[in-house]
């Protein structure tokens, strides 16, 4: 079974699949229309308690 991690054939494949997981999700954070989202996000820790 060691032999199996050490290898580079799924060393290989294990970062490609990783590189391909980080590219979605930056493709999912950039995607357009977002900005206005993330800024109303970003000011909710500095708005007053509403009760």
């Amino acid at each position: 079974m060691k032999e199996a991690f050490a290898s580079g054939t799924y060393g290989l494949a294990g970062l490609i699949i990783f590189f391909v997981f980080f590219m979605g999700v930056l493709v999912w954070l950039y995607r357009p229309g977002m900005k206005q989202r993330y800024q109303k996000f970003g000011q909710i820790p500095l708005e007053d308690e509403k009760k």
